[in-house]
């Protein structure tokens, strides 16, 4: 028999008798429409925001970013044209919404940086911030920045930060929330500050869960890189090819010989230097200083060369003949979790200002706003694509970057969408901010 439906609420009923009753019951039921909320994009970048509130069915109506390449990349992805600099828009311009989102400016608070804080005039972006939410009092406010803002001047910065929220009206927690993409199953080591705060009147935030190194998911980066051949642009020049090669015999030669890799830095260049010759008093002064300063690596270096000789001597000859193995690239960190052998096309590894880290395929390290240190995926012998970065960042697959080079930068700037995704549903929501199981 067929069900019996409503035709003012579309209710469905089996049987006749309580069709009626439900008929003689009810009102005329026209649900409220349920009012969209709206959100405006502060430091924008590329979007990590806006797609991460897009995804629970909000609305942008105001995004702005100093950068200009940021600008124009957001406006083709979100089709969205961002003001420039926020220090400049009128307060009585911006319209009425519900949830300020920024990534306000991370290098004054950052390790790599000179750590100037509020005395950095990009570090006084968050009391712009505050004017904006002063004038405006969204519901909610979801902030992120890097992780070192949780102890940056010995507190006194995050003390500044939460006193301002209590100040315009909002509860936020005691501590900073530090969370890490690895929480959510997105393979990449990516710890930042998560600020959530909403209006007293709304209620009180919920409980925030314990949260530990051990709610890190398991990951591979084999499921987000791409299967088919990728443009040549991301294979290794020639210079890499070399480095390949010569810590490839590295580590080969110490499997084969039970050499232990250390855990600590390896230095060749502080391994046979004892006698060195210096061209001057003020080379002289300045290695020595040096080595002052790093004296416990340095000498852990000379007893791994000098327990080891008889090997890496050899090694160590065959590489320096090499003419693009200079610099940097002599120093490397061995951070294989692996007691199984490995060699480096089994691993991922990445050339950085102090030399080249090696470590496991599991997940990427943190993805930073240098072209010149995108991660090399042993397996596929050539460096992360701009589409494997995207998906490191929870990007979607329809995600337009840049040119290349701009593109590793704004990557490396960017907000992860899943992690504030998450973070949004759980302030806003109510929703688990960690998986069970975690």
């Amino acid at each position: 028999m067929d069900n019996y439906v409503c035709g003012r609420c579309g209710k469905e009923f089996s049987e006749e008798s309580k069709f009626d009753r439900h008929i003689k019951r009810v009102r005329p039921c026209k649900k409220k429409p349920v009012e969209t909320m709206k959100f405006i994009d502060l430091c924008c970048g590329i979007g990590g925001f806006h797609y991460a509130l897009k995804n629970m069915g909000f609305e942008c109506v105001l995004a702005s970013d100093i950068n200009k390449e940021c600008r124009e990349n957001y406006e083709m992805n979100h089709g969205i044209k961002p003001e420039g600099d926020l220090t400049l828009i009128p307060l009585e311009k911006i319209p009425d919404f519900d949830v300020l989102c920024a990534g306000f400016p991370c290098q004054p608070f950052s390790k790599a940086g000179e750590q100037g804080g509020f005395s950095d005039s990009r570090g006084n972006i968050f009391f712009e911030i505050c004017k904006i939410v002063e004038k405006r009092s969204p519901k909610y406010m979801i902030l992120e920045n890097v992780k070192n803002l949780a102890t940056h001047d010995k507190g006194n910065t995050w003390s500044v930060i939460r006193r301002q929220i209590d100040v315009l009206g909002y509860w936020t927690y005691d501590k900073p929330i530090i969370l890490n993409t690895l929480f959510f199953g997105v393979p990449q080591s990516r710890e930042r500050v998560v600020i959530l705060c909403k209006r007293k009147d709304l209620g009180e935030l919920k409980g925030l869960p314990a949260i530990s190194k051990k709610d890190c998911k398991p990951t591979s980066l084999e499921s987000i890189i791409e299967s088919e051949v990728v443009d040549e642009k991301y294979w290794l020049s020639d210079k890499m090819k070399v480095v390949e090669s010569v810590w490839g015999e590295f580590i080969e030669m110490c499997w084969d010989k039970g050499i232990k890799i250390p855990k600590f830095p390896i230095w060749t260049e502080w391994w046979d230097n004892e006698n060195a010759q210096y061209s001057g008093e003020e080379e002289r002064e300045s290695a020595i200083q040096f080595y002052q300063k790093y004296k416990n690596w340095i000498d852990k270096n000379r007893e791994f060369y000098q327990k080891n000789k008889t090997h890496l001597s050899r090694w160590l000859v065959k590489a320096r003949d090499q003419e693009l193995w200079k610099g940097a690239v002599r120093k490397m960190e061995w951070q294989v979790k692996s007691e199984t052998r490995v060699g480096i096309k089994d691993l991922l590894w990445s050339p950085r200002g102090s030399g080249i880290r090696i470590k496991d395929v599991d997940y990427s390290p943190t993805l930073v706003a240098m072209a010149s240190m995108i991660p090399i995926y042993g397996p596929k012998s050539r460096h992360l694509t701009l589409r494997e970065c995207a998906r490191l960042q929870s990007f979607p697959e329809e995600y337009i970057y840049s040119r290349d080079k701009t593109a590793y930068t704004q990557f490396g700037n960017a907000v992860n969408v899943k992690m504030i995704e998450r973070s949004a549903r759980f302030l806003i929501n109510g929703e688990e901010l960690l998986e069970l199981g975690g």
